[in-house]
């Protein structure tokens, strides 16, 4: 494969990542009629379309799904290759990627930015991608090769995958200012008081089986969960750390009398194997020692 065709490639994953051209152009560098050019010629080249593009926005044709996916992993391989190389230089190169489900900012006990500074105050040639998943997209991406570390609470084991426990985050049950609940004081309040109203669900946690509670909404990140518990529409969980900006405000209250909490086990999983680059190796003490140096 060229370099020519390698540019391709990374031109057609760009702009498949970035959701079409435009949004594409600040990522490449290039401006949109050069986009266009890149991508036709590696049509042409390929000899089928992968993509349609026009007033109905941009889509990928089928097989430009499968050409994608093929893309994608010959990247990543290469950009794995190349942190290999450096590692027979003893220098920090190639591109590290990272996967988190979405608020981990707001967690005080996990402060994954201090990690991050940690890694690149060293002398390196590293760039780093990092991408806010919903778990379910951070085990299809650790899987698949798309990212080398994911941080999250993944409620399935994998045997492919190693998986180390990193904290655990602690989870209330809210409703916003505009529920009929949030002014009712707590010894008015009663499991089954709680049973006449709608609860939003984030399915992948599987904490919201309560019996006899309507789950009327379901949602795949936390962003999502508190429009619709300050809509006043619904309850819900969401961590503490998470809601505590708008439990200050009066936009949300916390049903805490009823022994709803519960903990949400955070891990960090990456691809079992005995060849971990080192980049990954490192990140991964960085992460360690800056966590436990947040508990002593």
């Amino acid at each position: 494969m060229t370099q020519y065709s390698m540019k391709h490639m990374h031109t057609f994953c760009t702009v498949v990542e970035c959701g079409g051209f435009v949004s594409a152009q600040a990522a490449l560098g290039m401006s949109q009629p050069a986009i266009s050019t890149h991508i036709r010629d590696f049509e042409i080249r390929l000899g089928f379309q992968l993509c349609l593009r026009g007033r109905s926005g941009f889509n990928l044709t089928e097989k430009g799904e499968l050409v994608y996916a093929r893309c994608r992993t010959m990247l990543n391989n290469v950009s794995d290759f190349e942190a290999d190389l450096g590692e027979l230089r003893n220098k920090l190169t190639g591109t590290l990627r990272l996967g988190l489900i979405d608020s981990t900012f707001s967690n005080p006990s996990f402060p994954i930015n201090k990690a991050i500074q940690r890694f690149f105050e060293r002398d390196n040639d590293v760039s780093i991608k990092l991408e806010i998943l919903t778990p379910e997209d951070l085990e299809r991406d650790l899987l698949n090769g798309h990212i080398h570390v994911g941080i999250g609470p993944f409620q399935r084991r994998d045997n492919t995958l190693s998986y180390q426990l990193l904290d655990k985050e602690e989870h209330g049950f809210y409703c916003g200012k505009n529920h009929p609940l949030f002014a009712l004081p707590s010894e008015e309040m009663s499991w089954e008081t709680l049973q006449a109203y709608p609860v939003s669900t984030r399915a992948y946690l599987q904490q919201t089986d309560l019996p006899g509670i309507q789950n009327k909404a379901y949602v795949s990140n936390m962003e999502a969960q508190a429009i619709l518990i300050t809509s006043g529409q619904f309850m819900g969980y969401l961590p503490d750390h998470y809601a505590k900006t708008w439990v200050e405000k009066g936009e949300m209250r916390a049903i805490d009398h009823l022994n709803l909490e519960h903990e949400s086990p955070f891990y960090l999983a990456m691809r079992a194997s005995s060849s971990v680059q080192n980049i990954v190796k490192v990140l991964v003490q960085d992460i360690q020692d800056v966590l436990q140096e947040g508990k002593n």
